[in-house]
């Protein structure tokens, strides 16, 4: 491609703190044993305290990033003349402060509200410091050398994300050795390091992040950059390195099993081809060793997973039927007897006098089962059908009842019985919330069905101003013990986010909010579309930028199934500064030339 340059003397001081946001800020894992306040035990797990590794430090790191770009932000304009760019992106992205702001004012838990929920911390401030930076990176920015500096930093943090998550694809997690444990706990907690075990099953792909849906989210947002720099670096050490990165990249995202990601860049690659459709026929032979390296890795890694990948990809949009699993409709209490109703039977148990058990169906007669001793209790298999694959475990007034990946947890009491909620509460009486849509379907998409269907009407019930910024957790109905026992197989889940972007804004801070947010990116994608789908120009500037847009496309299409997360968002809103930048400094060039009107 023509190495063309607009150029203007660099200036790299004054954007160090936007970097170390993009780059270091996602690295950071380290231990923070954080005390919740009364509303997150309610709404969490129960306990006092959480351990938190990975979101918690980078929010501090963020905030500080932030103030210290505000600071180089205003220090320039002492040297210099300060500038604002003129541009119709400060009303949407004001908008969407002043909302954040009054969702906050208004929430119910101010304090969450302000800080961030617990093991999210995704508050106010952290929402206000990604509009912060975006507008400081879109006014910096003002040469391809400080392009070309921000996007390489990007990809030095991504070499090290995708290296440590290499590591755990092949089975060698390097949080699960005592170096590396004694490097992110501290000093005072160093004797229970051998205590803490990982979550995740060896072989997924999770890295810096808290969970490996987030690698999805982040190679959309990196693939691109790197796909790009392979396509327009002249030095072979760099080509090879940005080759290296991208099937590094490529491989995390496969290692993580991220749906989401590889919805994401599945549109990526179809863009892509759009954008870059000349050069793509020019050099046939290269596309076509691309493509077909693509697929050998894709194939090779699902092969080397016993077909997970695919496995996990038509599970996002299909869902077993409801005779593969319990379809739990629901859970009646009267006085001696609880009775469960699922789609395709109705099992009734009866509590008498001297406290025995009896089973019956609908119509009140009684099922034939076996009864064996286990350690501590009883173990009941019924043998009658369509009621075998129930069965019941009795320990004390406990009973946990089991249908294929279903329980339900009751407890006998002297004259009649309680399901046992989150907290291990007794629920005399089931709440079944309103749900809007995905009625048969909550298990479409790892649950998501289930979510978004009891989301929608929590949108509804506060469209304006929301319930506050990572209130989510707080203002999702967790007592539908029916709805996740359906949607889960169990009642004891939380459920912490929607796994919607787009929902996240809008019961957190409203639905004008989101508006705002889709005019900031419409406005963006207008803009790119404009400069970069007749690809006028070979510049770095307009290279970087469509890879800009490519990222920012792939990163919303994985919104659509992921949520903002603090280790990963700031990336987001820097690109879309930086692609805002991109797009002024092409539109001032071509203008110029006499290429564009009214620039």
């Amino acid at each position: 491609m023509p190495k063309k340059r607009i150029q203007e003397k660099p200036s790299y001081l004054y954007i160090f703190p936007i970097a170390f946001v993009i780059a270091v800020v996602p690295l950071i894992v380290f231990m923070k044993l954080d005390t919740l306040s009364a509303i997150e035990m309610k709404n969490w797990y129960g306990e006092s305290t959480y351990t938190d590794f990975f979101n918690y430090y980078k929010s501090q790191w963020l905030m500080i990033g932030t103030v210290l770009a505000i600071i180089f932000y205003f220090a320039q304009g002492l040297s210099k003349k300060l500038e604002v760019k003129k541009s119709f992106i400060y009303i949407p992205t004001g908008i969407y402060a002043g909302f954040i702001i009054l969702s906050t004012l208004f929430s119910k838990n101010k304090d969450v509200a302000l800080n961030g929920f617990v093991a999210r911390y995704e508050g106010m401030i952290s929402l206000l410091c990604y509009l912060a930076l975006m507008l400081i990176t879109y006014n910096l920015v003002k040469s391809e050398y400080q392009v070309r500096f921000l996007l390489g930093a990007l990809l030095i943090s991504a070499t090290i994300i995708c290296v440590i998550g290499l590591f755990q694809l092949i089975g060698v997690d390097i949080y699960r050795t005592n170096f590396v444990k004694s490097l992110i706990i501290p000093k005072v907690f160093q004797t229970i390091a051998d205590n803490l075990e990982v979550r995740f099953e060896k072989s997924v792909v999770f890295s810096t992040f808290s969970n490996s849906n987030y690698i999805g989210s982040y190679v959309a947002l990196a693939l691109p950059i790197a796909f790009v720099s392979l396509l327009c670096v002249k030095k072979l050490y760099f080509k090879v390195g940005a080759a290296l990165l991208t099937v590094l990249l490529v491989l995390s995202l496969l290692g993580s099993r991220s749906r989401a990601g590889l919805v994401g860049v599945a549109v990526i690659i179809i863009l892509a081809i759009i954008l870059f459709r000349k050069y793509l026929f020019r050099r046939k032979f290269v596309t076509l060793a691309v493509i077909l390296g693509a697929v050998a890795l894709f194939a090779g890694v699902n092969i080397a997973l016993k077909g997970a990948l695919t496995e996990r990809i038509l599970k996002e949009f299909t869902q077993s039927d409801e005779t593969q699993y319990y379809n739990l409709q629901d859970i009646i209490f009267e006085q001696r007897k609880v009775t469960l109703v699922s789609s395709t039977e109705t099992f009734v148990i009866k509590l008498s006098e001297d406290s025995r058990l009896y089973f019956y169906n609908n119509a009140d007669e009684a099922i034939d089962y076996d009864m064996t001793d286990i350690d501590g209790g009883k173990y009941i298999n019924f043998t009658e059908a369509p009621y075998e694959n129930y069965s019941i475990i009795l320990k004390g007034d406990i009973i946990t009842i089991s249908n294929r990946d279903s329980q339900v947890i009751l407890r006998a009491k002297s004259d009649y019985f309680v399901l046992i909620g989150n907290h291990g509460e007794e629920v005399k009486a089931v709440h079944k919330p309103e749900s809007i849509g995905f009625a048969g379907r909550e298990r479409l998409g790892s649950a998501r069905g289930y979510i978004w269907s009891r989301t929608l009407p929590v949108i509804k019930n506060s469209p304006l101003i929301g319930y506050g910024p990572d209130n989510y957790v707080i203002a999702f109905p967790q007592d539908d013990y029916i709805g996740k026992i359906k949607a889960y197989g169990t009642a004891h889940m939380i459920i912490d986010k929607p796994h919607n972007l787009f929902l996240q804004i809008a019961v957190n801070t409203g639905v004008p909010a989101l508006i705002a947010f889709l005019v900031l990116i419409g406005l963006y994608f207008a803009q790119s579309l404009k400069l970069y789908f007749k690809n006028i120009n070979g510049s770095l500037t307009a290279l970087a930028g469509t890879a800009i847009f490519l990222s920012i496309s792939g990163y919303l299409t994985a919104g659509l199934f992921n949520d903002s997360v603090v280790g990963i968002a700031p990336i987001f809103w820097v690109l879309l500064g930086l692609g805002f930048a991109c797009n002024y400094i092409l539109l001032g060039h071509y203008a110029k030339e006499g290429l564009i009107k009214n620039a």
